[in-house]
């Protein structure tokens, strides 16, 4: 083989290079402003994706609850666990377990002084609910159950409203037995919860988890064991865990985004707008590269013409510009990349303050303050995507620089 037939890798980059440096400032220019862009939009989903989660398992959910089979559809006393201690057992076992607690779920009525409301009851170990979520930190106004005060209650912000409750007042709470039978009893409001999770604000009643067994006659069975894991990503590592150990149909295992349909679908819509954020930017990114490179060939045709005419092979050209392609958006992208981590760090501490839009973020268990995450799998998206889109955007350029005639080429302008 001549050697005029290839070119070294020196070479490729050395006229890649040269013709990078010449004419474009432009395009090097909007690369790094749209991949910056694009950093921050991919930060802030990110960001607020994170604290979603983070809202919605620690207020109530836990990472993974266990019940009795059909008990989540029923929602019956009699769907119960009857030996909690059979799966207490298991908790030990997992290092990713972190905490867990043993809870009672029934729905009931509440009254006060002639007010009445709908209320869902939940009783729980005051001292282990603790390990699992952040309830006890939405306290606003009184103290936490206590544990071994069986006459302890706790009520939502909008409940205790609703009753015109306060604390100290005498609580009437009237539930369903396992026979059927209608209960009622006396409590003492000692606190107030105020999370700006609706399930909890809205409807939650919350009482220690002994008063509830012996005022429901259920012995020492509950109906729900709720787990928290060290890390979200250990949820499926548990869920699989759990399945295998507790498989004898007996039990129903549902990791948190089975709990809510509303917050999945937000999560799924989230994951769909970065897809939509992260095509746009890269069909942008496909149509500038383009155009440069387009206007790059019809200035050069000449030297294309001369190199050709002093025996480089076309296929050869092909490459040399496909590579300029890739350079100028590789460039760009770790710039831009590299900016818009700077913007990132820059806020995240502080974050970014929507305080004014606070009661709809509430509502989809967000904060008002956004802290935009930087994460990996995002960093491989976008640059990955982005050097994808060089190659599709050099390949035509490339081609046609490759059927370009020769005595066009070399023609005196």
């Amino acid at each position: 083989m001549a050697e005029s037939d290839r070119l070294g890798l020196f070479t490729y980059l050395s006229l890649a290079t040269r013709n990078l440096l010449r004419n474009r400032r432009r395009t090097l220019i909007t690369l790094i402003f749209g991949i910056a862009t694009l950093t921050l939009l991919s930060a802030l989903n990110d960001g607020w994706l994170s604290q979603m989660k983070t809202n919605f398992i620690l207020s109530y959910t836990g990472h993974l609850q266990i019940h009795a089979k059909g008990f989540e559809t029923s929602q019956n006393l009699n769907d119960r666990i009857k030996d909690p201690e059979e799966v207490s057992r298991l908790m030990q076992s997992y290092p990713e377990i972190i905490g867990w607690t043993q809870r009672i779920r029934t729905s009931g009525l509440a009254s006060v002084s002639g007010n009445s409301a709908g209320i869902q009851i939940m009783a729980t170990d005051p001292e282990q609910e603790t390990w699992v979520t952040s309830m006890d930190q939405g306290i606003k106004e009184g103290i936490w159950l206590r544990p071994g005060m069986s006459h302890d209650l706790l009520l939502g912000r909008t409940v205790a409203q609703n009753l015109g409750a306060e604390l100290g007042d005498r609580v009437i709470l009237m539930a369903q037995r396992l026979n059927g039978e209608m209960v009622s009893e006396v409590f003492f409001l000692r606190g107030v919860l105020e999370t700006g999770a609706p399930q909890i604000d809205r409807t939650l009643a919350v009482i220690t988890l002994n008063s509830a067994q012996q005022w429901l006659q259920m012995d020492q069975t509950v109906t729900d064991i709720v787990i928290r894991a060290d890390v979200h990503d250990n949820t499926d590592v548990l869920y699989r865990l759990f399945v295998q150990q507790l498989s004898d149909l007996k039990y129903e295992i549902m990791p948190w985004q089975e709990l809510d349909p509303m917050v999945r679908q937000w999560l799924e819509f989230s994951d769909a707008y970065g897809f939509v954020i992260l095509f746009v930017v890269i069909i942008l990114v496909l149509i500038e590269i383009l155009n440069t490179m387009l206007i790059s060939l019809h200035e050069r045709q000449k030297e294309l013409g001369v190199i050709v005419a002093i025996g480089t092979k076309r296929y050869q050209i092909f490459l040399m510009l496909l590579l300029e392609a890739v350079m100028l958006i590789f460039i760009g992208a770790i710039l831009g990349y590299l900016a818009g981590s700077l913007i990132v760090y820059s806020v995240a501490d502080n974050g970014i303050n929507l305080t004014h839009f606070a009661n709809a973020f509430e509502f989809f268990y967000m904060d008002p303050v956004i802290h935009p995450q930087l994460t990996q799998s995002s960093a491989i998206k976008i640059l990955g995507t982005t050097l994808a889109a060089a190659l599709l955007a050099g390949i035509y350029p490339a081609w046609k620089a490759t059927r370009l005639p020769l005595s066009q080429a070399l023609r005196i302008q």
